[in-house]
């Protein structure tokens, strides 16, 4: 609608100086010749004011807990002169996420402009793109720029809230926590040495102690917890991002008080892969080709560790892993209890 504006604007102006040039051609008096400079000067004067160059400074951009960026910069005219357009309209965008600020600057140094929150997608982000629409004084010429502003911005998956956090592990709480057996079997005795004074006195062993003369304790040898393997099987489209979220949560909040190992089953620069650092949650994407997945499961995940497995409903594991495995498997069905919260 601007531009179609613009256009009948720039048309008018045409028909209009035409006519100017005509009537002093017809009539050469001083009043037709003063019509025609003064019409040519605003008309060139308005096309100069459109090829003014706009220098971006002072970026300052903040990024939310929920991936959205903040960003608010400062422009100038090249040359340090005075803008003489009437108007600036700067769109800030990323993918099709963008967010349009308008700003007058005729005969201003500079201008400042605060953009609202654009959701930015996940990944590692060096840039956004802005796109500077500029009208020339009485609106006669319209020109776009496009520049790009640096920023470093890494977009992890969405953490849950702090109450989804607690219903999550609540739910999988059962299927990490061990058999239980006693500290106190003497399986679990490591060694049997003389008692000291920062030794609990209940762990004072009386039948040596009677038969060597002096108070004697037994070390015992504490079962460690196996590590958790925390897998996310990215074999589809399906709740991709949802699904991906909720492996970035767990693999958080297992971090606090677990040994855990992290394998990120999916595509990487459209190359089947697993990874197992918390960067790839930046670059993961759903795979297509099921059977590589499937090999990749079985190369990588080991057989001797408490497994969590998070998957698309629509994607199968191995064949060989069967219901009646001790694996906790999880797909969007089973966490929809975390949607909307």
């Amino acid at each position: 609608m601007g531009l179609n504006a613009t256009r009948i604007r720039l048309v008018f102006y045409f028909i209009l100086y035409i006519l100017i040039i005509l009537y002093a051609v017809t009539f050469t008096t001083t009043v037709a010749y003063f019509l025609f400079y003064a019409f040519t000067l605003l008309f060139g004067l308005a096309f100069l004011s459109s090829r003014q160059m706009l220098v971006i400074t002072d970026v300052n951009w903040y990024k939310s807990d929920t991936n959205h960026i903040k960003l608010s910069l400062t422009g100038r005219s090249k040359g340090k002169l005075p803008f003489l357009l009437s108007s600036m309209r700067l769109t800030l965008n990323k993918g099709q996420h963008s967010d349009t600020q308008v700003s007058s600057c005729f005969f201003s140094r500079k201008i400042t402009v605060s953009f609202d929150s654009i959701y930015l997608p996940r990944g590692s982000h060096d840039h956004l793109t802005v796109e500077v629409d500029s009208l020339s004084v009485f609106g006669l010429w319209k020109r776009r720029l496009v520049y790009q502003v640096p920023i470093q911005a890494e977009i992890y998956p969405y953490l849950l809230t702090k109450s989804n956090r607690g219903k999550l592990m609540r739910r999988i709480n059962p299927s990490l926590t061990s058999a239980p057996h006693s500290s106190l079997h003497e399986f679990y005795v490591k060694e049997i040495r003389s008692y000291q004074h920062r030794d609990a006195f209940s762990l004072i062993d009386w039948k040596t102690s009677l038969r060597r003369g002096q108070w004697m304790v037994k070390d015992y040898e504490h079962e460690e917890e196996a590590p958790v393997d925390l897998v996310f099987y990215g074999g589809s489209e399906t709740d991709f991002e949802f699904l991906l979220s909720v492996a970035y949560s767990l693999y958080d909040e297992l971090n606090q008080a677990y040994s855990s190992n992290l394998y990120l089953i999916g595509e990487y620069d459209h190359v089947p892969d697993v990874r197992k650092t918390e960067p790839d949650f930046l670059f993961v994407q759903p795979a297509t080709d099921q059977n590589a997945l499937a090999e990749l499961y079985r190369q990588s995940v080991s057989s001797d560790s408490k497994r969590i497995i998070i998957k698309p409903s629509d994607s199968p594991l191995p064949s060989y892993q069967t219901a009646d495995n001790s694996d906790l498997i999880l797909d969007e069905h089973d966490l929809h209890f975390l949607k909307g919260g």
